[in-house]
């Protein structure tokens, strides 16, 4: 479908749909800078399955903490799948905390596309833990 210009039988016409074109940017400027304030500091935290081990995600979704009880080290070598575990999970919320106030600001389907790109189970897992804690 092709656009036609508008055809403007007035230089008061041109202006106002000017004016118009400027309003709708400056809106979509204000809507980013909402979102660059809010997210900037937005972190994630993730568990392992019997909550021995904590991780969580700075807001450039690094890992920034790493907890291990001392129940959770005499794990042995099921102690390196708790804590990538634990990662997968904060990052997943973080993800889903930053696509949920994407979602708020008008920024259309995010919020949907992310969840699909999380696995289903970590998926769950941080809908339940963000029911219980958030």
């Amino acid at each position: 479908m092709t656009r036609r210009p508008p055809d403007f039988q007035d230089p008061d016409e041109v202006l106002a749909f000017i004016d118009g074109i400027r309003a709708r940017n400056q809106a979509m400027v204000d809507r980013y800078e909402r979102f660059a304030a809010q997210a900037g500091g937005l972190t994630g935290v993730g568990f392992s399955t019997d909550g021995g081990v904590r991780v969580e995600v700075d807001e450039n979704g690094q890992v920034s903490i790493v907890d291990i009880t001392d129940a959770a080290l005499r794990h042995g070598t099921l102690l390196a799948g708790m804590v990538l575990g634990a990662i997968r999970e904060a990052q997943a919320a973080r993800a889903l905390k930053l696509a949920e106030l994407g979602t708020e600001l008008g920024t259309g389907r995010t919020l949907d596309l992310v969840r699909e790109a999380i696995p289903e189970h970590v998926r769950d897992t941080v809908d339940q833990r963000r029911a219980t804690r958030w």
